[in-house]
Formats: C-alpha cells, structure tokens, sequence
C-alpha cells in the first residue's frame, strides 16, 4: 500500500489532519518526533508481535514499550515479535514505515494510553512520511480494541 492510499483511507474515516513527507527518517518514534518537532508521546508506533497466524499490531505512545505479558492476557493466545519478512508479507509495509490500516491478516489494537491525546502521529506508510491523525475515532476506523498493554 502506497502512502497515498493511506492518507485517503484516513481522510475517508474523518481521521486525517495532517500528512508531512520528511527528508529525513522516521522510522523510529524519536526521529518522527525530531522532525515533527512532537514529544515522542505524540507519535503512535505500531509494534507487530506474530500470534494465531496473523500479525498483531499493538499502536502505542512512542516512548512506550508493550508488555507482552499484558498483550498475551488481553488477545488470550501466545505473540512473539514478528521478524521483518512477516511483517511485509501481513501488513504489506516494511518496518520503520507499518501504518495502522486494517487488513484481513492484521489485528489491530490500540493501546489505552494513545487515545488520551487529541491527535497522534503515525506512520503513513514509509519510512520518511507520517500522518497526523485524530483519536477520537480511531478504534472504529481501525476496527481496533482498546487495551492496557504498555510499560
């Protein structure tokens, strides 16, 4: 999916703000707040863990970590970390780009911390482009579960 695709899908649900193509990475929560000029707090990471034969995107704050732990009680079966290759194939984004857009082998939940901001920064499908998006909202859109999975 192309970065494009992942603005309209946003601006179709009623989510989308902003979208800023950077020059520099933001692959990482720390670069996208760099670049942004955003508290890493802002920026919505979407971490794949692999769990029942599909990829299990957990979107959280950006200076968070999930507990796996926490993760494997709430979706009630086993994750692991999902390696690059899978990730590709499940998602169709390569890591450092993975946008949070609902597919057939991606579940999708977001972690309760991320929804007490207004808005959030995520991914929009590469490794230098992002998307600013509203929370409110954001679970539907996703057809996302909102859990208490971060550390």
């Amino acid at each position: 999916m192309k970065t494009q695709q992942v603005v309209d899908f946003f601006k179709t649900k009623g989510l989308f703000l902003d979208y800023i193509q950077a020059e520099k990475s933001t692959a990482s929560s720390q670069e996208a707040a760099s670049v942004i000029g955003c508290s890493t707090a802002e920026i919505a990471k979407s971490i794949i863990f692999e769990g029942n034969g599909n990829a299990i995107l957990v979107l959280l704050e950006g200076d968070k970590k999930v507990d796996i732990e926490k993760l494997e009680k709430e979706v009630n079966f086993t994750v692991k970390k999902a390696d690059p290759s899978f990730i590709l194939q499940k998602t169709g984004f390569e890591v450092g780009g993975v946008a949070p857009i609902p597919n057939e082998h991606t579940e999708i939940y977001l972690d309760r911390g991320i929804m007490k901001h207004e808005f959030v920064w995520a991914s929009a499908g590469s490794k230098t482009a992002v998307i600013k998006l509203r929370t409110k909202g954001l679970e539907n859109a996703l057809n996302a579960e909102i859990i208490s999975v971060s550390l």
